[in-house]
């Protein structure tokens, strides 16, 4: 089986071309992620063109899984999204309706991810020099019952030099969020490492993030240790 792995997390992502002036990127992507509770297949994401000149996106749809510590990603037909490509004026809205197409039972949690590429519009690109393509991956979970249990996460993390790394092994039937992480140090001063969204660990599955600790975490004196939240309760482990 092919595997395509795209992102991690919910990720915003960046890329440039050619040379010259910058066009900013213009789209914008509601919710940042969608679940499907049981009795429920549909549900609705918007696109909107921020911008002042006409695009494109195109989403895409994936079955998403974690083997090896990585996210990884395969086409799929068991959920889709419709349209899956639009052009959007400037200051447009575009809703895609996004469908768990098939009929099979739910036994399990399904994770998905749709991923929104933004093309800008050929036309104006000679106009603008470097024109920046945005790309949202967008988590999609489908839930077997309605009421889930809460993760179970077991956390280890350790510091080599100027890297922070994190395994994170979820023994429940629920995806888990990772993010806020912060090194304490011997004396209490503390380290911001990731301030937001680190990323899932699926239901039954392991993952391990690397992170670099900023530059000034050394003079703090000598990190003992983590913290970061899952599903929003913090997890602290010594260093």
């Amino acid at each position: 089986m092919k595997f395509t792995q795209l992102s991690n997390a919910l990720l915003v992502t960046a890329m440039s071309f050619a040379v010259g002036g910058a066009m900013a990127a213009s789209i914008h992507v509601m919710p940042t992620s969608i679940t499907l509770a049981p009795g429920k297949a549909t549900a609705v994401m918007t696109i909107t063109n921020e911008g002042d000149t006409p695009i494109k996106a195109q989403v895409r749809v994936f079955a998403w899984e974690q083997q090896g510590n990585q996210d990884r990603l395969t086409p799929t037909q068991k959920l889709v999204a419709s349209p899956p490509m639009a052009t959007l004026a400037p200051k447009q809205t575009q809703s895609i309706r996004v469908v768990r197409v098939d009929k099979s039972a739910i036994t399990t949690e399904e994770a998905y991810r749709l991923v929104v590429d933004e093309i800008p519009d050929a036309k104006n690109a000679p106009n603008v020099g470097v024109s920046v393509q945005m790309r949202y991956s967008v988590p999609v979970f489908v839930l077997p019952k309605a009421t889930m249990p809460p993760g179970q996460v077991t956390i280890a993390a350790h510091v080599t030099g100027n890297a922070l790394t994190l395994n994170a092994q979820n023994k429940s039937d629920s995806h888990v969020q990772a993010s806020e992480v912060v090194i304490e140090h011997a004396g209490g001063a503390t380290t911001p490492v990731v301030g937001g969204l680190l990323g899932y660990v699926l239901a039954g599955r392991t993952m391990q993030w690397t992170v670099t600790i900023p530059a000034n975490a050394a003079a703090k004196g000598r990190p003992v240790r983590m913290t970061a939240m899952f599903d929003g309760q913090p997890l602290k482990v010594d260093l």
